[in-house]
């Protein structure tokens, strides 16, 4: 089973200046699904909370908990899919495709149907001793957890269309399928909620959002691939080594991301209260979902790394790596220095003076940074996982589990457990981690340290450094604000508006250097340039 390019004499070619050109389309597109995604969010927890209570809300926050924990059985399959479609599209190797994809959901199936029978025998348990919800609200809780887990699984097993199109690198495709289909999400929360559907209104808009996408990648990929065939004739053993070798491999990696991105949650609902857990999840809500920004750019990195390592083009390799690093550390910084020093603002704009929600502000600040600082693990992990070295990525999961634990234990021994001090302990661990693991990962790809810090680390914090100083400059007018979500929302957007006016200027003469600022000039042109043709010819 040849993986190498030169037993396809037919194998295609995108070259140095292609290869640019694709990955800044997928990254210009993913990024903007996922500020897409950000802004329709937004709303949804304040619009949730009108309708339903806050312990209906922290069942539903639970529910993505528990499909994340049933889905570490199928974890590593999808980055098998998209670095092996990638490299048999790139040979065009058809047959090997329909064989990984047949083998992979057959497989995956199986062990899914295995985990939603197990789910369904523990979902009592979960429910009434681990969770302790109140019993008027159980047979909603075990709907809710067990439907949720049922679509979830089905996209891990059935749905595998979306991975095959991001190994094609058809990922801005892939991306405005996506908008449309969150956009009919979220008209018909809207409506389910207006019309008297309750917490329920939010299960039925996910069904039916994961249904549609799942019609429309399915055509698109058999559109894409002519000779795409999906079936039990296309099942080969020889392929499950990928999928326990590779796959194995970064399963580990997935199983250890996912604890670690619940931990907060998991302690607050098992050691306190529904309640403390929806606090956290509408606390760190913001940053959690700021980081999918540029993390989108990690999608568009896998497939792209995996094509230049199967041509031997390392230098390249690095030079996507540290540029495209710079660019998510800049995006991210963009994003978390604003939410940093606007938190008690944006918190009571967003879900307004009830006393109950101070602790939200308090929660967003604390897991900005350190999200930032994991999110830019990222290239490390798909640099390693595309060069077909995923033992590699599993250093910085592992790392994150031990800095946990260690956290964690000093926690319950020194100190009282609430929802501050474990989310100072998520933070602080979470910061040393990923500090060390790029320290890790420059070493491994011979990236000078101090070029990281420079180039990478010190251009991300300057938005911090702009954004408090806005936020300080609003200080005679902070306490009337903290006591009118008007009057904080109108201060959010004068402090945006002023935000996005210096920042852009901040970057351009203090961060950028003469290539960057020369590269700027001409896509400003470039726009120019198309804006004045279609108004001339319009």
């Amino acid at each position: 089973m040849s993986t190498n390019p030169a037993h396809a004499s037919h194998a295609k070619v995108i070259d140095k200046q292609e290869m640019q050109r694709l990955i800044s389309k997928n990254l210009f597109i993913s990024v903007f699904s996922k500020i897409f995604h950000l802004i329709t969010r937004l709303f949804i927890p304040p619009l949730a909370l009108s309708f339903i209570t806050l312990e209906e809300y922290g069942i539903w926050a639970i529910c993505f908990i528990l499909i994340g924990y049933l889905s570490l059985g199928a974890f590593g399959v999808s980055n098998v899919y998209i670095r092996y479609v990638a490299e048999y599209h790139a040979n065009n190797e058809t047959e090997k495709i329909n064989s990984l994809v047949s083998t992979g959901i057959i497989l995956v199936v199986i062990i899914t149907l295995a985990l939603l029978a197990s789910f369904w025998f523990m979902l009592p348990l979960l429910i009434e001793e681990i969770f302790h919800i109140s019993p008027e609200l159980h047979s909603t809780a075990f709907v809710f957890f067990f439907g949720t887990a049922c679509v979830f699984m089905f996209d891990l097993s059935i749905g595998t269309f979306k991975y095959i199109l991001n190994g094609l690198q058809k990922i801005a495709e892939a991306a405005w399928v996506w908008i449309g289909c969150l956009t009919l999400e979220t008209i018909l929360i809207v409506i389910f909620f207006f019309t008297g559907f309750g917490i329920y209104s939010l299960f039925y808009a996910f069904v039916i959002r994961y249904l549609v996408s799942f019609v429309i990648y399915a055509v698109m990929s058999y559109k894409l691939i002519p000779g795409l065939s999906i079936g039990f004739q296309h099942f080969d053993t020889a392929y499950l080594k990928l999928f326990y070798r590779f796959g194995g491999i970064v399963q580990i990696a997935g199983i250890l991301g996912v604890f670690l991105r619940s931990i907060d949650k998991v302690i607050a609902s098992t050691t306190l209260d529904m309640k403390a857990t929806a606090l956290l999840d509408v606390g760190n809500r913001f940053p959690l979902m700021a980081i999918t920004v540029p993390s989108a750019m990690n999608a568009v990195f896998l497939p792209a790394i995996a094509y230049m390592h199967n041509q031997n083009r390392k230098q390249e390799m690095v030079e996507v790596y540290l540029q495209g690093s710079r660019s998510m550390s800049l995006l991210t910084g963009f994003i978390m220095g604003f939410l940093t020093a606007f938190a008690p603002l944006l918190v009571i704009a967003w879900l307004g003076t009830d006393p109950q929600y101070q602790a939200a502000a308090m929660i967003m600040a604390l897991f900005s940074l350190p999200q930032q600082l994991h999110v830019l693990t990222g290239p490390g992990t798909s640099f390693f996982n595309g060069t077909n070295e995923p033992m590699k990525a599993l250093y910085n999961p592992l790392l994150r589990t031990i800095l946990t634990g260690i956290g964690a234990t000093v926690l319950f021994t020194f100190y009282e457990v609430n929802i501050i001090n474990i989310s100072i302990m998520v933070a602080i661990t979470t910061i040393i981690a990923a500090l060390l693991y790029s320290i890790y990962t420059n070493y491994i790809i011979e990236l000078n340290q101090w070029a990281f810090v420079v180039k990478v680390l010190l251009p991300g914090l300057m938005p911090y450094f702009v954004s408090y100083c806005i936020y300080l400059a609003f200080t005679p007018w902070l306490s009337t604000a903290m006591l009118n979500r008007w009057y904080a929302a109108t201060l959010i957007l004068i402090g945006g508006l002023l935000y996005c006016l210096i920042m852009p200027i901040v970057i351009y003469w203090g961060i950028y250097d003469s290539s960057e600022r020369q590269m700027m000039r001409n896509k400003i042109t470039k726009l120019i340039t198309k804006i004045s043709k279609r108004n001339t010819f319009g």
